[in-house]
């Protein structure tokens, strides 16, 4: 299981990540982060990267197609936080069929983030809209990774806890 961690390498945490169980971890000299800005940033900040995993946090629905369908963006998390409100009758969880397909035809990597579970001030609501981004998932068979996305130590969840949590979130139902 692969530990991605927002956080400079550093020998401590390299063993502390081995130590929890991972296989590999990533960390901010592995990856390119990119959050947010406008199309011309984003593709900037791509070209920059070379060599790295290249990993971006969704901001809007129009950027989070425009990186799935046009750019050379490998992972993408985050798109539940997209959406303020849900609808009266359906979660808003960021992904569609439509960006679930395009998201499968591109080869891209749909990521869910620990930490932000950890640190969500409306934790259901982001449960309920990461749930339907995993049914979404499983449909289209998009490649999915769960990982800690954290930039403290004292957060970092082990391997064991990661794999039990996400197989709680992919049950169909809870009760």
């Amino acid at each position: 299981m692969e530990n991605i961690l927002l956080m400079k390498r550093t020998k401590e945490l390299e063993d502390f990540s081995k130590q929890q169980g991972f296989d590999k971890t990533l960390f901010l000299e592995d990856i390119a982060f990119i959050e947010g800005g406008t199309k011309k940033e984003i593709l900037k900040k791509i070209s920059q990267a070379k060599n790295k995993l290249t990993i971006y946090k969704a901001s809007s629905e129009e950027m989070l197609r425009f990186v799935l369908e046009k750019t050379k963006v490998e992972m993408v998390f985050g798109m539940e936080d997209i959406n303020i409100k849900d609808s009266t009758h359906y979660v808003r969880g960021g992904l569609d069929q439509i960006s679930s397909k395009i998201t499968v035809k591109q080869e891209k990597t749909i990521a869910f983030s620990f930490n932000e579970i950890l640190n969500s001030k409306n934790r259901s609501r982001l449960l309920a809209r990461m749930r339907l981004n995993i049914k979404l998932g499983r449909k289209y068979k998009m490649k999915t990774i769960f990982s800690n996305f954290t930039d403290s130590k004292m957060e970092i969840r082990s391997a064991k806890d990661l794999q039990s949590f996400w197989k709680v979130l992919e049950k169909e139902r809870l009760w």
